[in-house]
């Protein structure tokens, strides 16, 4: 019975720890502290890898980190902020928001560091499965890029 009562104990560290966490990662990204969100967000997915929300909050805050950093060092940090949206999206192809993120790191990025026309292809084609509007709006983006 002891035991069965610490165990419950943990959870309920763990799920303040993971709330906490949540709390202060979003409080950074909202002050565009972008390198400490993406470091909070980062223990967040060691956590619990398998969340689409904590996944795509890391890449979003890296993302954002690699685009401040000087040129030099951004070509160091691109492959792995492509991958972390990668990663994302295998969690949960259908979410627009990191679909049209994907888009436009697709077009961006060049195709030796993960980006290229051909992703960004199968992006639109994604978007559309989800709303042929959205689909319509992706694919004028793409053409006018």
């Amino acid at each position: 019975m002891f035991c069965v009562f610490l165990n419950a104990q943990n959870s309920d560290i763990d799920i303040q720890r993971i709330d906490e966490l949540k709390k202060l990662g979003d409080s950074l990204f909202k002050v565009s502290n972008y390198t400490d969100a993406a470091k909070v967000y980062k223990e967040l997915v060691q956590i619990d890898p398998n969340s689409f929300d904590f996944n795509f909050k890391y890449a979003s805050a890296f993302g954002l980190e690699v685009e401040q950093m000087p040129r030099f060092k951004q070509a160091k940090n691109v492959r792995e902020m492509v991958k972390l949206f990668e990663r994302a999206y295998e969690l949960d192809n259908k979410n627009l928001g990191l679909n049209r993120a994907l888009l436009e790191i697709y077009l961006r990025v060049p195709r030796f560091f993960g980006g290229g026309d051909k992703k960004a292809l199968s992006i639109i084609k994604n978007i559309y499965t989800i709303s042929e509007n959205e689909g319509k709006k992706a694919q004028q983006f793409y053409d006018k890029y």
